[in-house]
């Protein structure tokens, strides 16, 4: 704070140091006369006063022509020079001014500034003050609830250690009576456990015997499910050589070797095509996916397969070649 207060003054004295030179440097110009010949003046100390002199006797003259009219000064490449040197000093003494007015203007500033933050300095003081009278206070009604607290807490161990007291003897009196039921108790469920632990065996055993009984049955409905599985893959199979059969005697043209589809049929359950057969897996020639289409739709319909059932037959899948078409 001492050294923002220290800037203005400095400020302050440089300023006035510069108003003081350039004032000086103002005053030494050029100043043209009558014949046109510059003169400079100069400011320069005076000795202090002398005695005055004795004024000459004037010497009579003879009478002096009259003087010529003088024609206006013509200003010269110095004075010209001088002239705005001495406009650049006042332009310069003003934007010193300028700058006077501001650094005023922020030494102002500044005392607002430090007015306010003693205002706050005196404000904080005020509020910590209170804040400390607060503490004080409370620790003075803390220490009061605690001197009560230990009366209080005193009183509570005595009602304690005396209730202590009495409840020692009912449990001792308590734990005689809890030995002799847990005697009696002890006896009932070791004679419980035995009659239990047979009981548990007996069940086991049964247990034992219906779940291997149980696996048995699972075990033979399992290889019968898988019996009759293998036995619908080989109907569907024969069902659908069948029909491949079918399909091959109705074939009437030739392609390439190479071509081969997967049609999609669905059956009703007297072997009749349900709608139109699709190509799941085109052979890329359309002429020959065409062509398997119409043979197969020639060959319909198709003897259901016997002893299976119709959820297993009611779509197939066959996948045609034409090697095996054209040899068919």
């Amino acid at each position: 704070m001492k050294q923002r207060r220290r800037w203005p003054l400095i400020l302050a004295i440089a300023l006035n140091g510069a108003i003081l030179i350039a004032l000086f440097w103002s005053f030494h110009v050029y100043v043209p006369t009558a014949s046109n010949a510059p003169v400079q003046a100069d400011l320069v100390s005076s000795p202090g006063p002398t005695a005055a002199a004795a004024p000459p006797t004037p010497a009579p003259t003879a009478p002096q022509p009259a003087a010529p009219t003088p024609k206006p000064p013509v200003p010269s490449p110095a004075a010209e020079e001088k002239a705005a040197q001495h406009a650049a000093a006042e332009k310069a003494l003003q934007a010193a001014a300028a700058r006077a007015a501001q650094h005023k203007a922020a030494a102002a500033q500044a005392a607002r500034e430090k007015a306010a933050a003693l205002a706050r300095a005196e404000a904080r003081k005020s509020t910590m003050a209170a804040e400390k009278k607060a503490a004080a206070e409370q620790a003075k009604a803390a220490q009061q609830k605690a001197a009560r607290q230990t009366t209080e807490k005193a009183a509570a161990e005595k009602a304690a250690q005396a209730k202590a007291a009495e409840a020692k003897a009912a449990a001792a009196k308590a734990a005689q009576q809890a030995a002799r039921a847990a005697a009696l108790k002890k006896q009932m469920a070791e004679q419980t456990a035995k009659a239990e632990e047979a009981a548990r065996a007996k069940a086991l055993q049964q247990q034992l015997s219906e779940a291997k009984a149980k696996a048995q049955a699972e075990a033979n409905l399992a290889a019968a499910r898988a019996q009759q599985a293998a036995e619908n893959q080989r109907l569907i199979g024969l069902f659908a050589q069948k029909i491949r059969t079918l399909v091959y005697n109705a074939w009437n043209t030739n392609f390439s070797a190479a071509l081969s589809c997967t049609v999609q049929i669905e059956l009703s359950p007297q072997g009749e095509i349900i709608g139109q057969p699709r190509i799941i897996r085109s052979s890329g020639n359309p002429r020959f996916d065409q062509a398997v289409i119409a043979a197969v739709k020639a060959a319909a319909p198709f003897a259901p397969p016997i002893g299976l059932s119709y959820d297993l037959y009611k779509e197939v899948n066959l996948k045609f070649n034409a090697e095996e078409l054209n040899h068919g």
